[in-house]
């Protein structure tokens, strides 16, 4: 995998929703009136990702709102667990996964020129054992805020399993829009792109150039001689989270808030990726440095 670092390549920010489902599968609202909300909140641009199906969605596009069809699809899990649930991102046509092998879904996605992401994985009660067989996929869901509903929204011990046996993986944080209030704009991603156009986001999406939150603003990240630095809006902590054992976890003093930290990444480290955490308990997630 080929990332980029956002914060050192040009562009602008763009905040997007990546899974989110309309009264064409199991929500609440319109494909119609799903993009508007989103569109109404301040959101730049929308992924659609109705279970099995594939909606037209280019009518919701305009200047300054990219609409982006998609799909949730639920092959057959071989390997011992619950069945999948893959978010594919930019699909045009369904995905027949009741009669695939999940990898050959995965195939499909990346043939149209897709991206696929594995969905709340603590949800799902999906472990290594059920991930380590797949490819083509290139992230997953660090939070999910419908699976808040249940107290499962967090897959952080999910991503970094896969960090640490699997290889190179994104981190998403996304609503899962069903409803209208209660799993609606609490968890998005910051994309740098050149442009508010399909290929420009696509490209980001697949370079890593993103992050994730629930409010928390990352401002700077850096990696020069094997130290990474973070600057970000007050937080509580600041957590650099390596492969297994490696790591470092900074608490603000008591009655102070940090808008800053550092960590010299050790020579056998595989990845580095940054967690903030502000006084309310909000997260933001970088993407990981890959070694």
């Amino acid at each position: 995998m080929n990332t980029t670092n956002p914060f050192k390549q040009q562009g602008q920010w763009y905040r997007g929703n990546t899974h989110s489902h309309s009264t064409e599968s199991d929500g609440q609202l319109s494909v119609s009136d799903r993009f508007s909300a989103y569109r109404d909140a301040g959101y730049d641009f929308l992924v659609l990702t109705d279970h099995r199906k594939v909606n037209d969605v280019e009518p919701y596009s305009t200047s300054d709102f990219l609409a982006i069809s998609g799909s949730e699809v639920h092959p057959s899990n071989p390997y011992g667990g619950g069945t999948y649930h893959f978010v594919a991102i930019n699909i045009h046509e369904p995905v027949n996964c009741a009669k695939m092998h999940p990898n050959a879904v995965l195939d499909d996605i990346k043939e149209q020129g897709g991206e696929a992401v594995l969905c709340h994985p603590y949800w799902c009660g999906h472990t290594i054992s059920d991930y380590l067989p797949l490819r083509n996929y290139f992230a997953v869901e660090v939070y999910n805020d419908t699976c808040m509903g249940i107290g499962k929204g967090f897959s952080e011990q999910a991503w970094d399993d896969l960090l640490d046996r699997g290889g190179p993986v994104l981190g998403i944080a996304s609503d899962d829009a069903h409803g209208t209030v209660h799993d609606c704009f609490h968890g998005w991603i910051n994309v740098k792109a050149e442009d508010l156009s399909i290929d420009s986001i696509m490209a980001s999406l697949r370079t890593g150039a993103f992050y994730s939150t629930l409010g928390p603003e990352i401002v700077d990240l850096d990696l020069t001689d094997n130290v990474v630095s973070v600057k970000c809006s007050e937080a509580r902590s600041i957590c650099f989270k390596a492969d297994c054992t490696r790591g470092k976890y900074i608490q603000a003093p008591e009655g102070e808030l940090l808008t800053e930290a550092s960590y010299s990444v050790p020579e056998s480290a595989k990845y580095v990726r940054v967690e903030i955490t502000d006084e309310t308990g909000k997260k933001a997630w970088s993407n990981p440095f890959f070694f």
